[in-house]
């Protein structure tokens, strides 16, 4: 297909910067839509295909985005209560979305959701795509409530507009300088606390991810499409931190079973009590549990082993930290 016009909120975020990458690799004309044009990398200013276009997705308007023929949405707060949530991921997208509703015709929306989304699953469940939404958000962390309220408003922008909206569904998204992720358990010094062992962690390699956002603003789409992105070789707890150790972290492993989390969160909610022992967040984190995406409208890509990337992202990590 043609070479197409890209506003990407989030553009130089973990994710931002890979999707930057890829979206200009396959010749796509980029505005980086920043709050302050000095958050822009340095190599971005060689490129005569990346515009930073500053000013917040708050004062965004139609003129703005004029020309431009899909927004990636990749801008969201990664941790906070729900005041934060509001503050940096709601409303910014709800002013997003007034200005691409005042464009003609109005841009696609790709947006970068999260497996967080589901709920209700139970033990050896396949998550995919129609697993259901969570229906007891107030029983969840801010980020996964957020996430769902994303959702909501892409499909209110969707229907009232009549423009494409792609929702992905993200992983945990990992690769070079991000190999920890909540599902693992709790690491304190030396040591990993590994919570559970079976089912399989929903990773989504970092440049997979980023090829697969790229895809969504290039095939063809109505209405409202959602997907899972995920990596296809998908380990379980054990086999991520065996390779993971191979970087010299951790030391020590101590591992607890499903059944031993399963009963400790049977105590009930308790002043204090780490996120990881309430019984929503271990369903969403640690049930055993398998991963499928089942949407062919985003095709695929190539990818590689899980050790194999994993032994690229510590290769990696070394020759950063020398």
């Amino acid at each position: 297909m043609g070479a197409l016009n890209l506003a990407i909120t989030g553009a130089t975020g973990y994710l931002g910067r890979a999707v930057v990458s890829e979206a200009r690799a396959r010749g796509h004309r980029v505005r980086a839509l920043l709050r302050d044009a000095r958050q822009a990398p340095h190599e971005w200013a060689s490129d005569a295909g990346i515009v930073a276009q500053p000013g917040g997705l708050e004062r965004l308007t139609a003129t703005d985005l004029a020309g431009v023929d899909a927004v990636l949405h990749l801008a969201a707060a990664m941790s906070g209560d729900d005041a934060a949530q509001e503050h940096d991921t709601l409303a910014p997208m709800r002013a997003l979305l007034a200005a691409m509703a005042g464009c003609h015709p109005v841009p696609r929306l790709v947006l970068a959701s999260s497996m967080a989304v589901h709920g209700g699953m139970r033990q050896g469940d396949t998550v995919t795509e129609t697993t259901p939404l969570e229906d007891q958000p107030q029983h969840r962390d801010a980020y996964a409530r957020a996430k769902l309220a994303q959702e909501s408003l892409a499909r209110g922008h969707g229907a009232a507009t009549c423009a494409a909206v792609a929702i992905l569904r993200i992983g945990a998204i990992w690769g070079p300088g991000r190999l920890w992720n909540g599902h693992l358990g709790v690491g304190v010094g030396p040591v990993l606390i590994r919570m559970g062992s079976d089912g399989q962690i929903p990773l989504a390699h970092r440049d997979r991810a980023a090829g697969m956002v790229v895809r969504a603003a290039e095939v063809p789409l109505q209405g409202v499409q959602i997907a899972q992105v995920l990596d296809t070789d998908l380990p379980g707890r054990a086999r991520y931190v065996a390779a993971l150790r191979r970087g010299g972290w951790p030391r020590v492993v101590l591992p607890v079973g499903w059944p031993v989390m399963r009963a400790l969160s049977l105590l009930g909610p308790l002043p204090g009590m780490p996120g990881l022992l309430r019984a929503p967040v271990q369903r969403a984190r640690i049930m055993p549990l398998t991963y499928v995406s089942q949407a062919d409208w985003l095709g695929d890509l190539p990818t590689q082993t899980f050790e194999t990337a994993m032994s690229a992202a510590l290769a990696a990590e070394r020759k950063t930290h020398g």
